[in-house]
């Protein structure tokens, strides 16, 4: 009889002990997560661009999603908002870019969660055609944060491969190298700090019209 009574205070005690130290425990944070996606993440302007994610868990109740934008990554201001509904755990919303040239930041917020800033750049636009082994530009120039994009309407494959003069022999920079151009194809890159770039085609090196400049000012 006494060892059954010692037992039951034994369980008693343990039985206790875990309580206690349950209690005691941290509660585990709340669990929760903000995502943002942005397509496309170049732009004209006043161009469009689609800003979507998900928030995790699915909200309890409505909620208010904050579209926030930066110039420098740091300080954000709200430039939108949305009523997400109870329930949701997905949104889509448009971003239209201004007039004002180069990269900036957009984030989203949802009561404590923010995503990371994303960069969008929003740039103006200027066309080069490759025909006849030679590119139609062969000066252009342009403002900071303009994208320049070249389109082989030749009959074989060029580059556009950036070079540190207009030599025939001059030497590649690293700074863009479209690598082959097939033809009816297209390359890109985005000018931002002013300057001088030249630029040739590496299949065609020797040739003086396979040789030109972009001046950024």
């Amino acid at each position: 009889m006494m060892s059954r009574v010692i037992a039951v205070v034994a369980l008693a005690a343990s039985v206790t002990l875990v309580l206690f130290t349950a209690a005691a425990a941290p509660l585990p944070a709340a669990a929760g997560s903000l995502s943002l996606r942005i397509s496309p993440s170049e732009l004209s302007p006043l161009e469009s661009a689609t800003l979507s994610g998900s928030v995790s868990p699915k909200l309890k109740k409505a909620g208010k999603l904050y579209v926030q934008l930066s110039q420098d990554n740091k300080t954000f201001t709200t430039i939108k908002t949305l009523t997400l509904p109870k329930g949701a755990t997905k949104y889509s919303t448009a971003f239209t870019a201004g007039t004002v040239l180069g990269p900036i930041y957009l984030r989203t917020r949802v009561g404590t969660l923010s995503t990371k800033g994303l960069k969008v750049t929003v740039a103006e636009t200027a066309d080069i055609q490759i025909k006849d082994f030679a590119f139609s530009t062969k000066v252009l120039t342009v403002k900071p944060w303009t994208t320049v994009w070249w389109t082989n309407n030749d009959l074989v494959g060029h580059t556009v491969t950036a070079v540190d003069s207009l030599d025939l022999g001059a030497t590649p920079t690293g700074l863009f190298d479209s690598g082959p151009i097939a033809v009816g194809q297209v390359f890109h890159f985005t000018f931002g700090k002013p300057g001088t770039y030249f630029y040739e085609c590496r299949f065609h090196s020797t040739e003086a019209a396979m040789h030109a400049e972009v001046i950024v000012q």
